[in-house]
């Protein structure tokens, strides 16, 4: 009885360890877990992104004052007759 209880609990202990500790067990499970949460992460990041971008498409699709801005801010552009000042920062 005592050999069939002790193979049992070396059984049981075997399991055990194979559960935490071997390539499909816990250990995997927390990784996963790890990875999910950093996949997460820059997913909401890039979403945040990518609706910046798209209220920039749709403003510039809108109207000419985004394309203005944006010439004027990106390719200095000025009208006619305007004078444009830069300022330098020391």
């Amino acid at each position: 009885m005592k050999l069939i209880l002790g193979a049992l609990i070396v059984l049981l202990l075997l399991m055990q360890y194979e559960f935490w500790f071997s390539d499909g067990g816990m250990k995997t499970v927390w990784k996963m877990q790890k990875d999910i949460s950093t996949q997460t992460q820059k997913n909401a990041a890039l979403d945040k992104r990518n609706q910046i971008l798209i209220a920039e498409i749709k403003d510039l699709q809108s109207g000419n004052a985004a394309i203005e801005a944006r010439a004027r801010d990106d390719l200095g552009m000025v009208k006619k007759g305007e004078v444009y000042y830069q300022i330098v920062k020391k």
